[in-house]
């Protein structure tokens, strides 16, 4: 009976680092950090346990960063949980910028919300917009 307590404990060790592995993506952590996003592991934990794909919320957090749009965790997991297209969003808001046209986080939500893909909006408009200029 002895020789099973220290088994008993490295296995309850075990057990607890694989929860904490679930619950605190390192990997995600690290691959935002590598790449300039700032987002706490309590941050990440707190989206967990609301049932936020911690994924998408954070890779798009890389794509605005890298994108030049300042965005914080907390504007994409609201968006999310209100029935919002995270990547529409933020895609749509990387190529207005790369574009050259104005497009606020709210006004980019909005158009989300009417259904509209930003993103093919944008395109649209630059297309229009060489069209002028060739004329």
């Amino acid at each position: 009976m002895e020789n099973l307590h220290p088994f008993f404990l490295i296995g309850a060790v075990v057990v607890l680092l694989l929860m904490v592995l679930y619950f605190l993506p390192i990997g995600l952590w690290f691959t935002a950090t590598v790449s300039g996003v700032r987002i706490s592991f309590m941050e990440l934990l707190l989206m967990r346990l609301r049932k936020t794909p911690v994924g998408v919320i954070v890779r798009a957090l890389i794509v605005a960063t890298e994108g030049g749009i300042n965005l914080n965790g907390e504007q994409l997991e609201i968006l999310f949980l209100s029935g919002g297209d995270v990547n529409n969003v933020v895609s749509g808001m990387v190529a207005a910028k790369r574009a050259g046209f104005p497009l606020s986080f709210e006004n980019a939500v909005k158009a989300d919300a009417q259904g509209l893909n930003i993103l093919e909006s944008v395109q649209e408009k630059m297309r229009e917009t060489q069209k002028v200029q060739f004329e």
